[in-house]
């Protein structure tokens, strides 16, 4: 199994089957699943270990300057300062909790974040349609996909209906992909191009499809993201390292001040033992700031609120001061840098714009609720364009009636409706522009229908290469009259007419080109990493102003390096 782990996309649906020893269309029998479930464990992500307040509120008495805090009020108690040793104690057990209380909470928060699966999952076992706890599913189960729900495991696709998955929350891919069950033969293919595989945490956006578990809990894409998370050692912060080197400098200071002057004070002034002892170690004592943690772990808690009322969590107050030490800033790309949200940027012709709008509100299956959209991001994107032009999308939906509609297909890469409103009836098809020119006869231009000729055609498809290198999504239009005695069958969608272009993007946001200049004002260099396409990816960087941003590197090419050459590449 641990051989092909990374390869199933490679196999196809038998094998996997096979390899899983389970039924692709019936599933597991119940008394085999439940097996399973005691071999492999339940499907979830394992916790970090989790500490006590007290545990914690130890692990920071570790810190340095908090040692030496605590240092201090033992002299002060041996001195007999008992007033001074407590009001020390006092300090460092407020500060503590403070720091300690701040950390659990934002724990919480972001393991609140963190839960992203479904309460239940639906499945096939021994052929029978069940919803059982997500927990519960093993490999080999055959987990039924339906829109709106989260996707509770990896999978390798059985069947695919216009089955799209929204895979943002792992590959960075703001559009949703379209997912279909044909073996790929690429070995090497990249996570976001297995186009037969589905991956636990994503989103079905539309359609549906039935798909087998090749990976659970820890084992699955999303718990190797994690387990690589939690690899990495936590490197001490640069006033970390430089209050650790005070701090063993004004140690030896201190016992050099504690041990010469009463030797010089007892040998050569002849001073009496017991004073220059006292002496020494009030020497000692002074050389020791021991107001500076106290000033230091303040400052930084000023800081940490400063950042929360920005909408920042700071886990760790010496992440406050580790953020004036930052030379490179790493950022994701979708939801960072762009809005995570599709919108029209393009229309072609110009002069089209309200019919092709119109056509796109019809031929569209988003749900308008109370002023809330909501459907597919591209849908939700074609109404709010219309909405922006006045167009009215509700009252054109209530105007048109769809008599048929067959849903988008990932083989014929296009969507099709037939509408009516009473006096006429025609057919809206929105899709892939190359697809969808090889079913029409006539263009829409100058407002009429002129015939199609192979040099438009082309001159068309060279406008969505030129789209598509900037990272634009392309969408082509079409609709055509029906008679009303015409059969309602996938006929409908021949001899169209074709009306023009709408180009979508997932837009950068205002502040993001402000705050890279920013960034790089103040001499931090600034590296975009994403699991979107190149060519989406150099789109946005130059947008927001990354420099080098026709330097781009796949994670095929990073795994093909050595070590030496990572180091020079990422330099």
């Amino acid at each position: 199994m641990d051989e092909i782990k990374a390869n199933w996309h490679t196999l196809s649906v038998a094998e996997t089957a096979a390899k899983l020893q389970t039924d692709a269309a019936r599933g597991l029998n119940p008394v085999e699943a439940r097996t399973r479930l005691e071999k492999t464990g339940q499907n979830r992500l394992a916790e970090e270990k989790k500490f006590s307040f007290w545990k914690e509120f130890i692990e920071e008495l570790r810190e340095p300057m908090v040692l030496m805090l605590l240092a201090t009020g033992v002299l002060y108690g041996i001195w007999g300062e008992i007033g001074e040793a407590i009001v020390i104690f006092c300090i460092i057990l407020a500060l503590n909790t403070v720091e300690v209380v701040n950390e659990m909470r934002s724990k919480k928060a972001i393991a609140g974040l963190q839960k992203m699966a479904e309460p239940t999952a639906a499945v096939f076992r021994d052929g029978v349609y069940q919803e059982v706890p997500a927990e519960e599913i093993v490999p080999g189960d055959l987990v039924v996909l339906l829109p709106g729900h989260r996707i509770p495991a990896d999978a390798r696709l059985v069947h695919s209906g216009g089955l799209q998955v929204d895979e943002s929350a792992l590959t960075g891919e703001s559009v949703p992909v379209d997912k279909v069950s044909e073996t790929l033969l690429k070995a090497t293919c990249p996570l976001a191009e297995r186009t037969n595989m589905v991956y636990a945490s994503t989103l079905v956006r539309r359609g549906s499809g039935t798909a087998l578990v090749t990976a659970t809990g820890m084992d699955m894409e999303v718990g190797r993201v994690m387990d690589l998370t939690r690899q990495v050692r936590e490197p001490r912060t640069p006033l970390q390292n430089i209050m650790t080197e005070l701090s063993k400098t004004l140690v030896w200071f201190a016992l050099g001040f504690s041990l010469l002057v009463p030797l010089v004070g007892i040998l050569i002034a002849h001073q009496p033992p017991k004073e220059m002892l006292l002496v020494g170690l009030s020497l000692m004592f002074a050389t020791i700031p021991e107001e500076l943690p106290i000033i230091i772990t303040m400052v930084l808690a000023l800081g940490a609120s400063r950042l929360s009322k920005r909408g920042a969590i700071a886990k760790h107050l010496k992440a406050v001061e580790s953020l004036g030490s930052v030379t490179v800033i790493a950022t994701d790309k979708t939801g960072t840098l762009t809005e995570n949200r599709l919108r029209v940027t393009h229309i072609e012709p110009a002069e089209n714009e309200s019919r092709l709008l119109e056509l796109g509100v019809l031929c569209n299956d988003a749900i308008i609720d109370e002023g809330e959209i909501t459907g597919d991001p591209v849908d939700i994107a074609l109404l709010h364009a219309a909405t922006d032009l006045n167009l009215g999308p509700r009252e054109l939906k209530k105007n048109w009636q769809v008599i048929l509609s067959l849903p988008f297909d990932s083989q014929r890469k296009q969507q099709v409706v037939v509408v009516d409103d009473s006096e006429s009836r025609k057919v809206v098809v929105k899709g892939a522009p190359e697809a969808l020119l090889n079913q029409c006869t006539g263009v829409w231009q100058s407002g009429q229908r002129e015939p199609l000729d192979p040099s438009h055609q082309e001159s068309l498809l060279q406008l969505v290469d030129a789209l598509a290198a900037k990272g634009v999504k392309v969408l082509g239009l079409a609709e055509r009259d029906l008679p009303g005695e015409a059969a309602l069958d996938e006929r409908v969608a021949e001899a169209l007419t074709f009306v023009g272009l709408v180009g979508l993007a997932d837009l950068p946001r205002p502040e993001a080109q402000g705050a890279i200049a920013a960034c790089r004002d103040a001499g931090i260099r600034t590296v975009m990493i994403t699991g979107d396409h190149p060519q989406t990816a150099q789109a946005v960087a130059r947008a927001v102003g990354l420099p080098n941003s026709d330097e781009v590197v796949s994670g095929l090419q990073l795994d093909q390096v050595s070590d030496l050459e990572l180091q020079s590449l990422v330099r």
